[in-house]
């Protein structure tokens, strides 16, 4: 309580979301904007590393000059997943973490993910990488075993939840003491 107003705060998964989606602004292959952060376990649920999909540092992306297609998959994007991995300075505190992604892992990221040691992976949305429903739908059967096997907990997030997520977060700044966006809250009406 401050000033008189109860401030609501993000939960933890809606702010693991929110730090994500900033992440993703990054993004440089079209195909899907998305990233992954990697957090340690709760309680304590700390930011330890972040990577969103894009040609490596200094090369031409997706973006600027196509996509480098083989088999279905766009080569010359790194995914967001192993960004993040490579990223992580702290591997042993990931250990029983968290990863959260925009749009869901591939099997090869998800095996990776499992491989540092991640025991819950909340993803935002699928990612549609299938030429036909029945190969995407048996992707997500085998998906569904890895991470049974692995004992990793998988949460699905709608789209429109992250939305609101983000939301959430802006009308937080309006019309509350200290909040960054009180003068401008009339054009936070329309989100």
């Amino acid at each position: 309580m401050i000033g008189g107003f109860l401030m609501e705060r993000l939960s933890k998964q809606e702010f693991r979301c929110a730090v994500t989606w900033v992440y993703m602004l990054r993004s440089n292959c079209d195909r899907l904007h998305t990233a992954t952060t990697l957090w340690t376990p709760d309680p304590e649920n700390r930011l330890l590393a972040g990577g969103y999909n894009g040609a490596p540092s200094g090369h031409p992306s997706c973006d600027e000059i196509g996509h480098l297609m083989i088999d279905g998959h766009c080569l010359r994007a790194s995914h967001g997943e192993l960004n993040a991995i490579r990223q992580c300075r702290d591997h042993d505190n990931l250990k029983n973490g968290t990863a959260t992604i925009i749009g869901s892992p591939c099997y090869s990221c998800a095996r990776e993910l499992i491989g540092s040691g991640v025991r819950l992976i909340e993803y935002v949305g699928v990612y549609h990488n299938a030429p036909t429903q029945k190969l995407l739908d048996f992707l997500q059967e085998e998906l569904v075993k890895l991470f049974s096997r692995a004992n990793v907990r998988c949460v699905q997030i709608s789209p429109s939840d992250l939305l609101n997520t983000i939301r959430k977060a802006l009308l937080f700044s309006c019309n509350k003491p200290g909040g960054i966006f009180k003068e401008h809250d009339a054009l936070l009406v329309t989100l």
